[in-house]
């Protein structure tokens, strides 16, 4: 979409508002001599969504697909730069998985020999070198990724290494903690549960050198992102004390993804990268302790569709590799427009809301 204006308009074309907008599901024309749309039919069925389109094309460049006489595909066959107006990874363009394995495996000629059961060999590898006979401490949402990890560290580690811990922080789902209990137990994890409430409610933390309001007070999302990130670390270490482990022999392990290093800016990610919200792994205590070698991240290259694969493959049962995300800063984030703390009556509220459950639907009260 954007990259295909992007490359366009940096390689001497031009890019042009038009008459139109095209926002939907398109039938498009496509060449089929082109490597790209290799093997499929000259109309195919594709999600578009944009008002800027490409006109003048780039010297050595032609058009492989055509959207109502506008660009939709173009090609550099000599120079192997393609690129298309519409979104290919959504199930809405119905051949997109096609046109990717051709641009992989036709264009760039990669083979397909990547399984995810490599994966799990080079992070329990990673595991056993990093740490070595030393100890990790994890900390447990209850989540896929937090999980898998934990399943990870089970077989690269002896049981007496890991110490895991879940931390409640006063703003998780109704009976969240005791659920996250007992299914990490089913699956022979002992773990710590610390109820840390009143840590997080009077929380704050230095953003651009000055100390922010406290959790319960602030309202604004960075900030509180933050907080709820650095006070993560701050319990951890105060489990380390009371587990008497020293901190220069225990690895922090957290079940860090790609993308939120991505969307955290991290210069694990990209040294240009610009913020677009900080993930409480990823906040600078934690990278602070990343700069010491303290902290593992065996899935750091990892997206989510990844990590349930992972999961099923270590023998997770399926309603954690498929649980509902929930993001570790739990329903302390409100939304961007609030303009004061606001706390209502859960149960007046609560009582309100059960009146829209059916067998299939419950009500679940989310603070905003």
């Amino acid at each position: 979409c954007y990259g295909l204006q992007l490359m366009n308009f940096h390689l001497g074309g031009s890019v042009e508002k038009k008459a139109v907008r095209e926002d939907g599901q398109f039938d498009i024309q496509v060449e089929t001599d082109s490597l790209l749309f290799d093997g499929l039919d000259s109309t195919q069925q594709v999600l578009l969504t944009h008002g800027d389109t490409a006109d003048k094309l780039p010297e050595g460049f032609r058009q492989i697909a055509d959207s109502n006489g506008l660009v939709a595909g173009i090609e550099s066959a000599d120079k192997k730069l393609y690129a298309v107006q519409f979104h290919p990874e959504v199930d809405l363009t119905t051949n997109g998985m096609q046109i990717y394995s051709n641009f992989l495996f036709k264009i760039a000629q990669l083979k397909a020999d990547f399984t995810v059961e490599d994966r799990e060999a080079k992070a329990i590898r990673e595991i056993k070198q990093t740490i070595g006979d030393k100890n990790a401490l994890i900390l447990l949402s209850g989540g896929v990724d937090s999980t898998v990890t934990a399943a990870l560290l089970s077989k690269a580690l002896k049981p007496e290494q890991i110490f895991a811990i879940h931390i409640d922080t006063g703003f998780m789902r109704e009976n969240e903690s005791e659920m996250v209990i007992e299914a990490l137990t089913s699956l022979g994890l002992q773990v710590r549960l610390i109820l840390a409430e009143d840590d997080f409610m009077e929380a704050t933390t230095i953003v651009d050198g000055k100390e922010t309001l406290p959790l319960s007070e602030t309202t604004n999302p960075e900030h509180k992102r933050k907080i709820i990130g650095d006070t993560f670390i701050k319990v951890a270490e105060e489990a380390l004390a009371e587990y008497k482990l020293d901190p220069e022999e225990t690895f922090l392990v957290q079940g860090t993804l790609r993308p939120d290093l991505i969307e955290s800016a991290s210069k694990m990610a990209s040294s240009n990268a610009e913020t677009i919200k900080t993930h409480h792994n990823d906040t600078q205590l934690v990278r602070d302790l990343r700069d010491k070698g303290r902290v593992v991240e065996p899935l750091h290259e990892y997206h989510k569709d990844e990590v349930r694969k992972l999961g099923e493959i270590l023998g997770l049962p399926s309603e954690l590799v498929w649980r509902q995300p929930f993001p570790g800063p739990g329903l302390a984030i409100r939304v961007i427009c609030a303009q004061e703390p606001f706390v209502e009556k859960y149960d007046e509220v609560f009582e309100k809301l059960k009146q829209f459950e059916t067998e299939e639907i419950k009500a679940t009260l989310l603070p905003i």
